[in-house]
């Protein structure tokens, strides 16, 4: 299958948007969330919107709710570790070294297993909890290179304005999880490029297409990810008429 990522027109494509929105409503409301990704990532939204149908406020609200439109920063795409899935990737062949270090629910920590999610560094240390907060996020990833290598860490985040999973690099065309960390830490671009390729492969161009968000969101965050992520998509997407509204 070829990718979207390595189509040479959508390679050389503007990642801004011709006409950039002018008035930005303000800073940490939805609206203009919304607005300040799209002057930062819009381009190339409504150039992918019309190759592969997703309507680019679809996109858009992937993209807040996933990530809550953080701007991009050089060389440290948005991430989160999930530990969770660094017990699926390395702990379970390490479980003493894994539960000095990590808690998440079911394993040391109440509820379902992407949540209660804590770490420490030393044995000594208090576990303390991190996401939310991107340098602690990051000091979790690099201490899980020291223990399991840098790619079943890098398999172990979720990364980008659309947070893919590390694991799923081979599904978006690249050859290792490190590899689409690096791509991501270059570049928003490749994370746009990124999530409409993760669309068509695992088939959800349909369902985001007819505002399924339900089916969308288990399709994206897994069974029962729809229930929780659903709402929040739609929220943000019916926002629409005002966003449609601003001044460019």
């Amino acid at each position: 299958m070829a990718f979207y990522k390595d189509d040479v027109t959508l390679k050389a494509a503007a990642l801004v948007p011709r006409k950039p929105i002018k008035t930005l409503p303000p800073a940490g409301t939805p609206l203009g969330g919304v607005a300040r990704s799209y002057n930062a990532i819009g381009g190339l939204v409504d150039r992918l919107g019309a190759v592969t149908g997703i309507e680019p406020m679809a996109a858009l609200a992937v993209w807040m709710v996933e990530s809550g439109g953080q701007p991009f920063t050089q060389g440290k795409p948005v991430m989160r570790f999930e530990n969770h899935v660094f017990w699926d990737r390395w702990g379970k062949d390490n479980p003493r070294t894994f539960d000095a270090h990590f808690v998440f629910g079911g394993r040391g920590a109440d509820g379902k297993r992407w949540e209660g999610h804590k770490w420490r560094k030393k044995v000594a240390d208090p576990y303390a909890a991190f996401h939310g907060n991107q340098a602690r996020e990051y000091d979790v990833y690099h201490f899980a290179r020291t223990l399991a290598g840098v790619e079943r860490a890098a398999q172990s985040a979720s990364w980008g304005g659309t947070q893919v999973m590390g694991f799923n690099y081979g599904l978006i065309g690249y050859a290792s999880a490190f590899d689409m960390v690096n791509a991501f830490a270059r570049d928003p671009r490749w994370q746009v490029l990124g999530f409409f390729d993760f669309c068509r492969a695992c088939n959800l161009v349909d369902a985001i297409g007819a505002h399924d968000w339900v089916r969308f969101g288990d399709g994206y965050n897994g069974a029962g990810g729809g229930a929780v992520y659903g709402p929040k998509l739609k929220a943000i997407h019916d926002l629409g008429k005002r966003f449609d509204a601003l001044p460019r």
